[in-house]
């Protein structure tokens, strides 16, 4: 590990509602579920978790209601070594939650009501720039009001911090803020979506790489898509190349792009190349499936210094 890296983490935190089943109901169907579980979660809440977990000076900005999600939200964010000096509590929304449905294979879809996150507004980024001064990476995704997240990528990349935007839940007309992002890392599924595609539109690699290069030219640096068991493609103006994943047996993969994202983050914050850092990402991506729920399989530096150590080719 280099040096320590500082990271800011804009975004959301849900209370996740867990239940596995064999299948997702048809509409007016019931089907049985177990294991029914309540954690905390939403995207910008577990990158700053996964963040700190790996040895990240992490601040996170967001917003959660007054109730007791949000109570949660405060002693679990503080216990992991957050900053939530700038975390506003709204007395108009209830905290976010999250509906997270998984099947036996670990593949899961997820229900989101954003509630308070939609009440982090421009104004209390205006309020909380030191927090994105004071880093030397400003993490996003898009369970926050879209107004918010522009003015905040806009801030950061004034500043000439590093910008990941994490274009997740994915949606069309992002190219208001794509300018301003130095990074962006779509899954293929999401990569479509905001393209215009058919998510379960079967592509070529060429195809993805086009799709890519679409972004490219709005303002981004590069394009790193996330593959799942394949690894992930970083994709610039002039060239691409893959990263493969280290293959595990998944359980639950509902971290794993949030756990890549705040290692991404992490590793260029400590000066790792994007290369580097990507490897770094996969690996932790990699460990974070082969654990139940996210908060809990989330890595320490340790861990994942170890998972990589006993891996071919040893650490990188």
């Amino acid at each position: 590990m280099g040096r320590k890296s500082s990271v800011t983490v804009i975004g959301s935190y849900n209370v996740g509602l867990i239940a596995q089943a064999a299948r997702l109901p048809e509409w007016g169907e019931t089907v049985f579920g177990s294991g029914f579980s309540e954690c905390p979660g939403g995207k910008g809440s577990n990158q700053a978790v996964a963040a700190a977990r790996l040895g990240g000076d992490v601040r996170f900005i967001g917003c959660i209601g007054t109730d007791r999600y949000g109570d949660d939200a405060v002693s679990m964010l503080t216990d992991e070594g957050v900053d939530i000096s700038r975390l506003k509590r709204s007395t108009i929304r209830k905290t976010g939650v999250g509906f997270v449905f998984l099947n036996e294979h670990g593949d899961n879809c997820i229900i989101v009501d954003p509630g308070a996150n939609m009440e982090l507004l421009p104004e209390d980024i205006e309020a909380a720039q030191s927090a994105i001064a004071e880093a030397d990476v400003v993490l996003f995704q898009l369970e926050s009001h879209l107004d918010t997240v522009r003015h905040a990528m806009k801030m950061a990349r004034d500043m000439s911090k590093v910008v990941i935007f994490n274009p997740a839940p994915a949606q069309t007309e992002l190219d208001s803020i794509l300018p301003f992002a130095t990074y962006v890392t779509p899954n293929e599924s999401e990569l479509k979506i905001m393209s215009g595609r058919r998510p379960d539109e079967q592509l070529t690699d060429s195809e993805y790489i086009d799709l890519a290069r679409e972004v490219l030219r709005k303002g981004p640096e590069a394009v790193i898509i996330t593959l799942g068991e394949k690894g992930a493609m970083v994709v610039s103006a002039d060239s691409y190349y893959t990263i493969p994943a280290i293959l595990v047996d998944a359980v639950d993969t509902t971290g794993a792009g949030d756990s890549f994202n705040a290692a991404l983050a992490v590793a260029l914050g400590e000066g790792q190349s994007l290369e580097e850092a990507v490897h770094f990402a996969c690996c932790v991506g990699a460990y974070t499936v082969i654990g139940h729920e996210v908060i809990p399989a989330l890595p320490t530096r340790e861990q994942i210094s170890l998972f990589m150590s006993v891996q071919p080719g040893g650490v990188r």
